[in-house]
């Protein structure tokens, strides 16, 4: 039970020196860089998804995390941006590496309109309105067949290497998950710590309070859940890369679950525990249909109830339980001698706290 209690305990930090955070960081990005050079394309594809994941994950975190926002139609500006790039790729030639800003720009729009009257709304009510935005997005689509060839979906033949690169286009594709992942994991960051960061946990926690602050609760909430849609939607245009091909069944009920179990999963308000879960929600279905078919969906609801009841932080806080007492251990770290607390600023460099 102490183990349990140390996992579920909210405010374990990991306080390590500031020289930890960027070695690790930068190990991590290294392994990253090199390991599409040494890994056959298959290997590669499913690295890729997990960034894609990463990409939709660390907005979608941001936004019920930190905000409290509660959104369950996130597969909607996933597929806006995965017909975005399919549809101008095949029909209109427009150069595919334009597509990244595009589907920001397009998806942030429609997140602010949908946000402006979805998000007075709370908890419940606004988890079910988002909802039926999932439910709808196959619909949507199957009905403008003409632009989206219904049923049948678009193949997607381009993000092909150049060729000075001399990668493979599995390699290519990968790297520009990776620089995309990256540049999303640093804005979000960012965002979940300092003055912003404290806004939006204000928000989450004591709205009323927040507002009495001068923290414009509305315009914050409308504005994080617009970002929160574009992560989304560079997310569709990544997977169209990925795949090669969108059609309607990729885009129902199961890819919001998905989206849903990866925050869950990795640690809700956590930015490293996104990739935690991106990583969960892209092998452990492999791993359980090779045993039987039908395990996958029973993965993520077993999955979700033993996350609720025995790891409510996700597999975030294991590792703080883990690696706590040896990062207790390195020198660099400065403690009030009263207290026991970190006075180093900079402390929170290796997890962000729920």
């Amino acid at each position: 039970m102490r183990i349990l209690d140390a996992m579920r305990r909210p405010r374990a930090e990991l306080d390590a020196p500031v020289w930890l955070s960027r070695v690790t960081v930068a190990l991590v990005v290294v392994v990253a860089v090199v390991a599409p050079l040494v890994s056959a394309p298959f290997v590669n594809f499913d690295r890729s998804m997990v960034l894609v994941y990463v990409v939709v994950g660390l907005g979608l975190n941001l936004l019920t995390g930190n905000t409290g926002q509660i959104s369950l139609g996130h597969g909607f500006f996933f597929a806006v941006g995965a017909y975005l790039s399919a549809v101008l790729i095949e029909n209109h030639g427009v150069p595919y590496l334009l597509l990244i800003p595009l589907a920001f720009g397009v998806c942030y729009v429609i997140g602010y309109l949908f946000g402006l009257p979805a998000l007075r709304l709370h908890g419940l009510q606004l988890a079910l309105a988002t909802l039926g935005l999932a439910l709808v997005t196959p619909a949507v689509i199957k009905r403008f067949e003409s632009v989206t060839d219904g049923h049948a979906g678009i193949n997607i033949f381009g993000a092909e290497a150049p060729e000075f690169t001399g990668l493979a286009r599995d390699q290519w594709v990968y790297y520009l998950c990776l620089v995309v992942a990256l540049v999303a994991y640093v804005v979000v960051r960012r965002l979940s710590i300092g003055r912003i960061g404290r806004s939006l946990i204000g928000i989450r926690d004591y709205e009323a309070v927040a507002t009495t602050l001068g923290v414009p609760a509305t315009r914050t909430k409308t504005t994080v859940f617009a970002l929160s849609a574009a992560l989304a939607g560079v997310g569709g245009v990544l997977y169209s890369f990925v795949v090669q091909y969108v059609g309607p069944e990729a885009f129902g009920l199961p890819l919001a679950i998905a989206f849903i179990t990866m925050i869950v999963v990795g640690g809700l308000a956590t930015v490293p525990g996104v990739v935690f879960g991106a990583f969960f929600v892209v092998y452990v279905p492999q791993w359980t249909a090779d045993i039987n078919q039908s395990a996958a969906g029973i993965t993520y609801g077993a999955t979700l109830i033993l996350f609720i009841f025995v790891l409510p932080y996700g597999l975030i806080s294991v590792f703080r339980w883990i690696l706590g007492p040896l990062v207790a251990r390195i020198p660099g770290r400065r403690r009030d001698a009263r207290s026991g607390v970190s006075s180093r600023p900079d402390s929170r460099d290796l997890v962000t706290t729920p």
